[in-house]
């Protein structure tokens, strides 16, 4: 199972995940960096132009201590994944907000405005990315499944249910939809959750049920 302490749920990590960062790497709301169906409105008050991969930096406020730091690219599952296929497709969502007005979503939509869940098919095996446009880092949780976190340990990539995407940057989970039904999927800092940035996904053992 994951260690939730160390998945930034604590008022420690909230805290340091409000710190004030910086915006050089931004470039603020520029529609030209979003992609096609995001909602680029009063919702998103920053589009990163180049997110990048950050499972190798040490999480905000440790940055310059003497001590090793445990990150995301150290982590590596003791036993093989069991799930060898490769994804059969590829899925981008992207973590969206307007911090002064405190609106959150996915792809600029809270979830009042969500028309569609996120859907799989059951057992489908799929390649996720998520994209932090935002100035905080969001611990992004799955309920009814584990992903393996895609960090460089082929075969042996950790099981997770939770992952912190930090500010600016992106992270990318291989899913195996191996339980059917309805499961939350949102921000494990709740005020972002009960903000909107929250999502349904849905896995139906149905043929075309992802489409």
């Amino acid at each position: 199972g994951a260690d939730h302490a160390a998945m930034g749920h604590g008022a420690a990590a909230g805290a340091a995940a409000a710190a004030p960062m910086d915006h050089s790497g931004m470039s603020m709301r520029d529609p030209n960096n979003a992609p096609a169906d995001m909602a680029v409105g009063v919702g998103v008050d920053a589009i990163a132009p180049a997110p990048s991969n950050r499972l190798a930096d040490r999480p905000q406020g440790l940055d310059d201590v003497d001590h090793r730091v445990l990150v995301y690219a150290d982590l590596r599952s003791l036993t093989p994944n069991k799930d060898t296929r490769a994804p059969s497709r590829t899925m981008e969502i992207h973590l969206t907000g307007n911090m002064e007005r405190f609106m959150w979503g996915f792809d600029g939509r809270k979830f009042s405005e969500v028309v569609e869940p996120i859907r799989f098919e059951l057992n489908e095996r799929v390649r996720v990315t998520l994209v932090n446009d935002t100035m905080m880092a969001h611990p992004i949780h799955l309920h009814g499944h584990f992903f393996e976190l895609v960090n460089g340990h082929d075969g042996n990539q950790p099981l997770k249910h939770t992952v912190n995407v930090a500010p600016g940057g992106k992270v990318t989970f291989d899913l195996t939809a191996d339980a059917p039904g309805d499961w939350a999927f949102h921000c494990h800092l709740l005020m972002h959750m009960h903000a909107g940035m929250f999502n349904v996904v849905t896995v139906r053992p149905l043929a075309g049920a992802a489409s």
